[in-house]
């Protein structure tokens, strides 16, 4: 398993998704990995939202959905 930070297309937006690899065992399943998790989701998405951006989640998965502007938003 390698660590990975992957960031894709979606039809509402941009989908960021995290996996843990086996020499960071702080993003690991678990009651420590899961609270690092959930500080690493925290922070991505607080700095997107003070950036302007719209963030939705994170989902049950952990993912973290960036919501597309809205075309007449820069109107």
């Amino acid at each position: 398993m390698t660590a990975a930070l992957r960031v894709s297309e979606d039809p509402a937006g941009i989908l960021i998704t995290w996996t843990a690899s086996d020499g960071f065992s702080a993003l690991q399943p678990g009651a420590a990995g899961d609270n690092m998790k959930a500080i690493v989701q925290a922070a991505v998405s607080g700095l997107l939202v003070q950036l302007g951006h719209t963030a939705k989640g994170p989902s049950d998965d952990g993912d973290l959905l960036v919501l597309a502007e809205a075309p007449d938003a820069g109107a």
